[in-house]
């Protein structure tokens, strides 16, 4: 049975009386993890109280947060974690999809009992484990295809925001890591604590249905990243100030958006380590410029919309549309025809 039973209602209680929280592991790799897949299920995870969330890696050493530039501080090692016996598994998108040591320990800890969920493309780390075979998945739109040619033996999907397979979740693209992450508070801790905690994020209620094949490459993206890409004399390094106390979804929310326009790069700045609202430690670049072109805020409520709408007053609708196409967000969704 899975370890997660123990935890699914906070009445249960441990023998000195404190409420048992499920344990929820988030994998990062220092050479590489996409920001908000990190970001927004630590935050919504996090704000609900009731599960005890950290972010795991190899080492303590710190992880580059992609495609922008920030660091996060690991808050175990592997080795701790595995420990502490995770009920839960949170698999982000890596720079590094096949990693034998990391291949070993998701497949012992789902042998002991561990659940798993992949946020977009970490749905690739899973099938280079050979977990999601002879099960259905999702995965970011644009890797479905090749994805389909490398595991016949998944079922891949494009109709849900998240799969749910047994003990195995896979979500499709980086937007669909928040309605996904609410749906596993509901399961953990309950549908009321799922509701306060998106009350208070400011979300809806999460609605796996999707419609996938509203994502695709079209002509005119594939023209607008090409100009945006050339027009190199045009590229701008934006600066996203750490502050202590931040959003951590908005704040990988706006890293990541401002760094998939193909008209900028967004580097994390500060003069020192921030600690996030719920206990990350961010911390800048080693290596930066010595001077930005533009400074932009964290965004607040409906994170991902307003760093959508913020660039699209910075470089024009169909650059919004595009990054928001790279979330598989609503805003970028095309006409079905």
């Amino acid at each position: 049975m899975f370890r997660l039973i123990a935890g699914l209602t906070l009445a249960l209680t441990l023998a000195g009386g404190a409420a048992a929280r499920p344990f929820v592991a988030i994998l990062a790799d220092p050479r590489g993890t996409v920001a908000p897949d990190v970001l927004a299920p630590y935050a919504i995870l996090a704000e609900s109280g009731a599960v005890e969330v950290k972010v795991v890696s190899p080492t303590r050493a710190p992880v580059r947060l992609t495609p922008g530039h920030a660091w996060v501080a690991p808050q175990m090692t592997l080795a701790e974690a595995a420990a502490a016996q995770p009920d839960v598994i949170i698999v982000p998108a890596m720079s590094v999809v096949e990693d034998a040591a990391r291949t070993a320990w998701l497949k012992e800890q789902a042998a002991l009992g561990a659940r798993v969920m992949s946020i977009c493309n970490g749905a690739k780390v899973l099938a280079a484990t050979g977990l999601l075979e002879g099960r259905e998945a999702t995965v970011h739109w644009f890797s479905r295809g090749r994805l389909s040619r490398a595991y016949p033996g998944v079922t891949w999907r494009d109709d849900r925001r998240w799969v749910a397979d047994g003990p195995i979740v896979t979500t499709a693209g980086i937007s669909a890591a928040e309605p996904a992450t609410l749906h596993l508070v509901g399961e953990l801790a309950g549908e009321p604590v799922m509701q306060a905690t998106a009350a208070r994020l400011g979300m809806p209620a999460p609605d796996p249905r999707h419609d996938g094949q509203a994502f695709r490459l079209t002509v005119r993206n594939m023209v607008l990243t090409v100009v945006n890409k050339l027009a190199f004399w045009r590229h701008e390094d934006v600066a996203l100030p750490l502050a202590s106390g931040m959003d951590e979804l908005a704040f990988g929310a706006a890293l990541d958006g401002w760094s998939r326009t193909y008209r900028s790069t967004a580097w994390a700045v500060g003069d020192a380590a921030a600690t996030s609202r719920h206990g990350l430690v961010l911390s800048p670049s080693a290596q930066r410029p010595q001077s930005f072109d533009r400074r932009v805020s964290v965004p607040g409520a409906d994170a991902d919309r307003a760093t959508f709408e913020a660039i699209g007053l910075a470089y024009g609708r169909p650059t919004a549309r595009f990054v928001a196409m790279q979330f598989e967000h609503p805003y970028g969704a095309l006409p079905r025809h």
